[in-house]
């Protein structure tokens, strides 16, 4: 029963990402409504906000249960403010998605078929690296001291300051927030709720990739997908983003490989397509800001993934401006890399008491 619970609870992810991704939806209405497109605004403006509220929280030393109120509200204005703001296209946006199910069902029932045979073959995978029985310690040390990053997650000990490798990638302290929320245990919502929720968004990102490159043909974005598949179940080494994705799935750094990255990628493609797009730039800026939250390595990652992808478009557009553009969505990810630089070298440092 827990199980079936903990499924659910990936569609319940779903949601809140949709939510969020409306709030930006005024921004695409140029590229057109679409599902995917809002998921995958809504997850990186989801962290991006978690952030911004849980690491002042933790700068005041306040408990997870503060900060699991302060976010439950937070998910109930969004949810206000996107019923609200688009009472009078609800109709219309639900008329949309039945007709794209009806006309397309093959497509997209084979697209989720696709999806259950790989989060069968990897939630029943035995995972136990360092770091995924760390995020698991981190969730369940938060949940039963009512701390955040205070304690110790491998020993219990009280850290007399945070570690900054953790600090601002505040993912693990959503996962102790939504377990506190929806009464879940740790390891079953990081192995399969969170775990189910990256394969999904994985496959998500792949689809919108593979719509850009091959618009309007379903069978060959299908083909796509599946040997994208055969390439990540075949092709796994600690060099690839398909060792996080099969055998480190509930990690942070799984996202960043397999969410993020890929991600860019398709950013740059609607880009490619129109460098003004309003919507392409500002999610530049919100995936720089909400990558963070997922893992520290994005702040290395990131400007490097946009500074390679950046160029080319450039070049091929004749257009200067897109580098001064793109760098402007770098600052974030740079100065959060600097500030770890900094934290380490011992020019600052955040206790975790008054002092």
């Amino acid at each position: 029963m827990m199980l079936l619970y903990a499924i659910a609870l990936i569609l319940v992810n779903f949601i809140l990402y949709f939510f969020f991704g409306l709030l930006l939806w005024p921004l695409a209405k140029k590229e057109g409504f679409s599902v995917c497109r809002t998921v995958f605004s809504g997850f990186f403006l989801y962290y991006l906000l978690f952030s911004l509220i849980c690491i002042p929280v933790m700068l005041r030393w306040r408990p997870l249960s503060f900060m699991t109120r302060i976010w439950t509200a937070v998910l109930l204005l969004v949810f206000r403010i996107s019923l609200g703001l688009f009472r009078r296209e609800w109709k219309g946006l639900i008329s949309r998605m039945g007709s794209a199910w009806k006309t397309d069902w093959w497509f997209w029932g084979s697209v989720l078929a696709l999806v259950i045979v790989q989060a069968l073959f990897i939630l029943m995978n035995y995972q136990f690296t360092l770091d995924a029985a760390y995020y698991v310690a981190n969730v369940t040390t938060s949940l039963k001291t009512d701390m955040m990053n205070v304690y110790d997650p491998y020993t219990g000990e009280w850290q007399d300051h945070f570690q900054i490798r953790y600090f601002f990638a505040s993912y693990s302290m959503n996962d102790a927030v939504m377990c506190r929320l929806f009464h879940v245990h740790p390891l079953i919502w990081c192995k399969t709720t969170m775990a189910g929720t990256a394969i999904a968004l994985t496959n998500m990102v792949l689809c919108m990739i593979g719509r850009e490159l091959f618009p309007g043909r379903r069978r060959e974005v299908l083909l796509f997908l599946f040997f994208a598949g055969v390439m990540n179940f075949f092709f796994i080494t600690i060099f690839t983003s398909s060792n996080f994705l099969l055998t480190r799935t509930y990690e942070g750094k799984c996202l960043l490989a397999n969410v993020v990255l890929p991600g860019v990628l398709y950013l740059m493609m609607a880009l490619w397509k129109d460098t003004k797009s309003l919507w392409g730039w500002v999610m530049l800026l919100v995936m720089s800001m909400g990558s963070s939250a997922l893992s520290s390595s994005a702040n290395m990652l990131l400007p490097a993934a946009m500074g390679v992808t950046i160029l080319p478009l450039a070049l091929i557009r004749h257009d200067i401006k897109v580098v001064w553009k793109t760098a402007a969505c770098m600052v974030p990810s740079l100065l959060l890399m600097l500030a770890y630089v900094a934290y380490v070298k011992g020019v600052f440092v955040f206790y975790t008491y008054p002092k």
